[in-house]
């Protein structure tokens, strides 16, 4: 008897989570919800993405979530065409959405950054938390330290013996197909509390201070979202979110 009892309790639990209401799951939560209804596809080297609306409504997606769904994608898809059409950006945590043009998007980019001062909501129930984090569970949910390094000689190239790469253009504002003059990545996984998300979704990021030192910083979301698949459809914001605020 204990064990069919088990059996069941857990059996309830498991299907807790796909029985709620998806009005009833946090923004997040839903926006993560949507995965299926995101097609991503790289047409001719140039990244699209593509949100199937009338499916989201029927499967019982609430307006709201879609329309910001919708400027997510825009605004993903638009950042990728001018870095793949060699126009010169800012690197993600610096191209922000135009209010006027993305009114729900600049919304709620500024209430994820606001957060953590706001009170809780109680009534919102969250997924569980990615490896590589989200707007709930960000990973890592601090800003990294950097260490210093002195009395190099060529710092740059010290930086790529140890498996760094000059940064790509578009990652630190300059030209999307020139790389950095001081700003070095180096790809990697990243281990948290939710698990381990692969490399190379996170970066060791190198920045040359002077002729003979540098410093690192280790562990962040990539910057240079174009050059690996996402852990998930809407990494690219999420990875502006990071950036603006740790």
């Amino acid at each position: 008897m204990l064990v069919i009892v088990l059996v069941i309790t857990l059996v309830a639990s498991s299907s807790a989570f796909a029985q709620t209401d998806i009005t009833d799951l946090s923004t997040t939560s839903q926006l993560a919800e949507l995965e299926p209804y995101i097609t991503t596809t790289k047409d001719g080297g140039i990244f699209r993405q593509e949100l199937d609306y009338p499916a989201a409504i029927k499967a019982g997606f609430s307006p709201d979530i879609l329309d910001l769904a919708s400027e997510m994608v825009a605004f993903q898809n638009e950042y990728a065409m001018l870095v793949e059409t060699n126009n010169k950006v800012d690197d993600i945590s610096n191209f922000s959405p135009e209010s006027s043009r993305f009114p729900r998007l600049s919304n709620f980019i500024l209430e994820m950054k606001n957060k953590e001062s706001a009170p809780k909501s109680q009534n919102s129930i969250t997924a569980d938390p990615p490896a590589c984090g989200n707007w709930d569970h960000p990973v890592p949910n601090y800003t990294p330290s950097r260490v210093p390094f002195s009395g190099y000689s060529n710092p740059g190239q010290t930086l790529i013996n140890w498996g760094f790469h000059k940064t790509a253009g578009y990652g630190c504002g300059h030209d999307p197909f020139v790389t950095c003059d001081n700003d070095y990545t180096r790809g990697r996984s990243y281990t948290g509390d939710y698990g381990t998300c692969s490399s190379p979704r996170f970066r060791d990021q190198g920045i040359v201070s002077s002729t003979s030192s540098f410093n690192i910083q280790y562990g962040e979301p990539n910057p240079e979202i174009l050059s690996y698949l996402w852990p998930y459809w809407n990494w690219g914001v999420y990875v502006k979110y990071w950036h603006d605020t740790y």
